[in-house]
Formats: structure tokens, C-alpha cells, sequence
């Protein structure tokens, strides 16, 4: 069942052949939007409980949601499914080599998986964003998704970043996706770091977001800290964030992105990955 679920009663068939379908995936969950020009037509959400061990332990749960969620069938105007965290890496642009991708995983991946390597160019960082999923995930995703339309979360995720980024000084993002955390942290716009982390009690999260700061010796009581993804406020981990970091604040929805009123049980930052897909 989802922990959320919105959809248009106006959604018919017709409607969905001139709107957008769009889907983050991965371990931890599955969230979906289905959007035109004009209106929000479907919101949905499904969370996997437990810490995230790979596609194996958690595959009859996403085949459940993947399989039990007919909007799926539709035909849409364009669609796009982004993995929320496979291995990832950026590569310079004059470093990359598109066709020795496993390279840059070599001390990364478990050797007992069978991975499927992709990439993508980010102009705005003069960079390549390389990524590495384990094959099964990704052919589930492939019976839905053509290649194309199949991208990871951190290229949208960045580029919402750069555009909240403050022309002068630091800041600093992190989202979260069940047991994992993605942080960005930007110098007068230019991307200087991300990383990926795995945490199971909230003082690996503070550990990790806290290295952040310290590797550029930044105090987090003066930089603030912007948090989006699958955290509320009243939690554990945000009253313990809230304690080392200040100020803290959750990212704004883009322009027009309006969530049905049936949304008010999730924050608007819960929903700001899918938004920038």
C-alpha cells in the first residue's frame, strides 16, 4: 500500500497521451507524479521498510508496486524513471571515457552483484555523472522505461541544487532516501562535493553531514544546512540535526508545482526530488 496516494479523477487515457510520467525508484521505495501543463493529475508514494540491503531482499516488494499500479499501463506524452541511488561517481569531462565505465567502480561495487553501468553529461559542472545499478533493478525498470528514458536522481537533483545555490559563499544539501543520504555542497554555485551514504542511527546521519563541513572548515552553526527528501520534522534525526546545525531549512517546490490538498500529511521537501526529475 502507499503511504501516500492522489490521482485526478480527470486522468483518462486521452489525458495521459499529452502528459508527463514521472517516477524515482529505487531500495528504499518508489514515488510517482503524473503532470501536464496545467495541473498536477497523480502523487503517489510507497516506502520499503528495513535498511536498504540491495535489489534481492527488497525485489518482490518493488515487482508489488510496480506490478499492482495500473496508471503504469497508460500511454504518456513522455516519461522518465530516475534511480535514486545506485553507485555513483563524477568524472571530469576531460577524464571521461565512455566506453570503460566499470572502471571507476572497481573499489565500489560488491563483486557478488551484477551491475549495468550508465552516464550522463552535466554541462553546468563540466562533468559526467556515472552510475552503476544492479542489473535486475534496472531490467524491472526496462519493462516500463526504454534505456533513454532511464537516468539517475543526482543529475536533476544538482541541477535544482546549482539553481538554489547563492552566487557567493558556500551551501550546503543533503537528501535523504530511506537509509541513505546524498550531499552536495556548493562553492559560489560551483559543485565542489558529493557523496552518497549509507546510515542506520541518526548519529551516522549527523556523522556524515557534519564530515561535510569539516572537510571545507565551515561552521555549521553559520552555513546553513538544506534537507529535502524523506524526513519530518518531527523526528529523532531532525531534533538531533537540529541540535549541531543551524540554520537549517527545506528547499522550495519549483515554480507552479502546486500539491494536491490532499498532500498536507507529507512536507512539500518530501516531495522535491521527484519534482526536479
Amino acid at each position: 500500500m502507499p503511504v501516500f496516494s492522489f490521482q485526478s479523477e480527470s486522468l483518462n487515457p486521452s489525458l495521459a497521451a499529452s502528459s508527463a510520467l514521472r517516477m524515482v525508484v529505487g531500495c528504499h521505495g518508489v514515488s510517482l507524479l503524473i503532470k501536464n501543463d496545467h495541473n498536477l493529475l497523480a502523487l503517489k508514494s510507497w516506502q520499503i521498510p528495513g535498511t536498504d540491503q540491495g535489489f534481492q531482499a527488497v525485489e518482490s516488494a518493488l515487482r508489488e508496486v510496480f506490478g499492482s499500479e495500473r496508471l503504469l499501463d497508460l500511454q504518456f506524452g513522455s516519461k522518465v524513471c530516475a534511480l535514486s541511488c545506485p553507485a555513483s561517481t563524477l568524472v571530469p569531462r576531460r577524464l571521461f571515457d565512455p566506453e570503460n565505465l566499470e572502471q571507476y567502480f572497481k573499489l565500489l561495487l560488491r563483486e557478488s552483484s551484477e551491475h549495468t553501468y550508465g552516464f550522463e553529461k552535466l554541462e553546468v559542472f563540466d562533468c559526467y555523472l556515472v552510475w552503476a545499478e544492479e542489473s535486475g533493478l534496472l531490467a524491472l525498470c526496462g519493462h516500463y522505461f526504454s534505456s533513454q528514458n532511464i537516468r539517475h536522481l543526482a543529475a536533476p537533483l544538482l541541477q535544482s541544487y546549482h539553481g538554489l545555490a547563492p552566487a557567493e559563499g558556500y551551501a550546503i544539501f543533503a537528501n535523504l532516501l530511506g537509509q541513505k543520504v546524498q550531499i552536495a555542497v556548493f562553492e559560489r554555485r560551483n559543485l565542489v562535493f558529493f557523496n552518497t551514504f549509507d546510515f542506520w542511527k541518526p548519529n551516522d546521519l549527523l556523522y556524515f553531514i557534519l564530515l561535510a563541513y569539516k572537510q571545507f572548515d565551515l561552521n555549521p552553526l553559520d552555513i546553513p544546512l538544506t534537507l529535502s527528501g524523506t524526513l519530518i520534522e518531527d523526528s529523532e534525526i531532525f531534533r538531533l540535526l537540529l541540535r549541531y546545525i543551524r540554520p537549517m531549512r527545506f528547499p522550495p517546490l519549483p515554480e507552479g508545482f502546486q500539491l494536491p490538498a490532499e498532500a498536507k500529511s507529507l512536507p512539500g521537501h518530501y516531495w522535491f526530488d521527484l519534482a526536479a526529475v
